[in-house]
């Protein structure tokens, strides 16, 4: 359980946050199948792209959902180590997302203007 404090529109709110994700969630086992009903979620996209299972070690992942605003590198590129990849617009907010290590870009999986979900693979280093 985590504690935050949101604000909005300069009134702020303490909220308790549980985090539900398991150690590797995209593996359910047969037993929480059975034992726990999921919840309905709304599909807010229909054209949003579906997260691309991360299999590579290099795969730089999305942190949070949002709009991909502009890709920075082309596969072949070499990168430094904290270097910007991509920028991502989430709440309004444009996000760097940047090399974990150096290396060189194996490919790129995004283009401006996709909506990612947390977890969505956005590049892949080698």
């Amino acid at each position: 359980m985590k504690k935050l404090r949101i604000t909005i529109e300069n009134k702020s709110y303490d909220v308790t946050v549980e985090d539900l994700t398991e150690a590797d969630p995209y593996q359910i086992s047969p037993a929480s199948v059975q034992t726990q009903a999921a919840p309905a979620q709304a599909t807010p996209n229909a054209t949003a792209a579906k997260p691309k299972l991360p299999m590579d070690a290099g795969a730089v992942t999305s942190p949070m959902a949002g709009t991909i605003k502009s890709v920075l590198v082309k596969p072949g590129d070499t990168v430094k180590q904290g270097q910007p990849l991509v920028v991502l617009e989430a709440m309004k907010m444009e996000n760097q997302i940047t090399a974990p290590v150096a290396g060189c870009v194996k490919s790129v999986d995004v283009k401006a203007g996709d909506s990612v979900q947390e977890s969505h693979v956005l590049v892949v280093l080698e």
